[in-house]
């Protein structure tokens, strides 16, 4: 080859590796401060966050709603009770710190709540984040107080605004600490809630023709007939408002000694039901699963179904509960009658799940084999011997055995409390327990 060309061939190549050399350097140190512009825009970002003033300041706001000061309940009470009847006001104005109220238990007077066990208050810092690489600091703060209902944790819950120490109720757990002249009737309906939320529930009907109140109680019937869930119980609804329309019902039960939670979501607005977690939606199945099956009609053959009608009036003409010697006890007998959602429960035991039930209850009320007792109460439930204080039974035929259900009423007070397992497993198969 001539030198020449050999020569210039190797200038060349020297020259092409000078210049790949030189390209990649540029590019290495190009991308090295991109890097450490990427890195210091990222720390400056951390920086930013970091610098939130409101972070970390959850005993800020859990203070500031343990001191916060409403109206003390005796005067806000005495004085809608004053407006209503027109008599003068007896209770002078006062206000006190909700937490003074926590300390005097108002909230488990309030709820007939003795069964819950109270907790610690906490704070959830509620963070905004709008995206990119900034961050607007949060001034809010969800605060609550836990309850413990058995396995499921309720709470009153609070929104405070750290910057302006405002308190907010979320929930109507916490509406009821700050009742006033203008919120009071709202709030005191709201609280009736929980028991429309179980009533629409349990009476949520599958296309086999059962409800789940009915559902309920003939599965855990059927449980424990085997030996080994002899000791299984119904502990009940516990119903909790989260926010706006929102509710979420949660049932529980002990079933061989272990805790068991069906989470159900329902929507104030729209009536919707959604079971929550494979028990919810086990329970659900069943009542999908079930053959068609037909409702009896339990409720004594003198006696009218109708709330609206006066309790008197209800009866057949001619009938001991028409006349005003039997007051106490029928008033007790009524009352019974008119838990509506337990009635219909108990209706649906006694179909024992049977497609063609209706001859055989029928035939078992002429029989007299099905039948309502209400008489005083025993001297074991009534030590008192108070004629107020009234027993009523329902007995019935299952299998070709006699058995039964009891309630103590007091026709005063009018509240009901089951006697015996079965009873109580009806009761609280369809009542709320907050």
């Amino acid at each position: 080859m001539n030198r020449n060309l050999i020569i210039g061939a190797l200038i060349f190549a020297g020259l092409l590796v000078i210049g790949l050399g030189g390209f990649l350097v540029y590019t290495l140190a190009t991308r090295s401060n991109a890097n450490q512009l990427s890195a210091v825009e990222q720390v400056n970002a951390r920086k930013s966050i970091a610098r939130d003033p409101y972070a970390g300041r959850e005993q800020d706001a859990i203070n500031i709603v343990r001191n916060y000061k409403v109206l003390k309940p005796e005067y806000i009470d005495g004085l809608m009770e004053s407006k209503k009847s027109g008599k003068p006001l007896e209770v002078e104005f006062g206000l006190v710190t909700i937490d003074s109220l926590v300390e005097q238990q108002f909230l488990e007077k309030r709820f007939n709540m003795e069964f819950l066990t109270k907790g610690e208050w906490r704070a959830l810092h509620l963070d905004t984040d709008l995206g990119g690489t900034t961050q607007t600091p949060e001034s809010q703060y969800e605060v609550y107080l836990d309850y413990h209902d058995e396995a499921v944790v309720v709470a009153p819950v609070w929104i405070v605004d750290l910057e302006t120490g405002e308190v907010i109720p979320r929930n109507d757990m916490a509406s009821v600490f700050d009742r006033n002249s203008f919120n009071y009737d709202e709030v005191e309906e709201n609280l009736k809630r929980p028991a429309y939320v179980v009533r629409a529930i349990t009476s949520h009907k599958f296309d086999t023709g059962i409800d789940l109140g009915g559902v309920f109680l003939l599965y855990f019937l059927k449980l424990t007939s085997e030996q080994k869930h002899a000791d299984d119980q119904i502990i009940g609804w516990t119903v909790i408002h989260e926010f706006k329309d929102e509710f979420s019902a949660y049932f529980q039960w002990k079933e061989m000694n272990e805790n068991r939670v069906a989470k159900f979501r329902f929507n104030w607005a729209t009536k919707s039901l959604e079971p929550k977690g494979l028990l919810a939606i086990d329970l659900m199945r069943i009542g999908e699963n079930m053959d068609p099956v037909t409702a009896v009609d339990i409720y004594p053959n003198d006696y009218t179904n109708d709330l609206h009608i006066p309790r008197t009036e209800r009866w057949v003409k001619g009938h001991g509960c028409r006349n005003k010697e039997n007051h106490e006890l029928c008033t007790a007998f009524v009352k019974v009658l008119e838990q509506q959602e337990f009635i219909s429960a108990m209706a649906w035991l006694l179909t024992n799940g049977e497609p063609n039930a209706t001859r055989r209850v029928e035939q078992c009320k002429t029989d007299r084999k099905c039948f309502w007792w209400p008489r005083k109460a025993s001297p074991e439930h009534n030590p008192q011997d108070r004629d107020d204080l009234i027993e009523i039974s329902y007995t019935y035929e299952m299998n070709k055995r006699e058995q039964s259900v009891s309630f103590l009423v007091d026709s005063k007070t009018e509240t009901v409390t089951p006697l015996d397992k079965l009873s109580q497993w009806a009761y609280w198969s369809v009542t709320p327990r907050t």
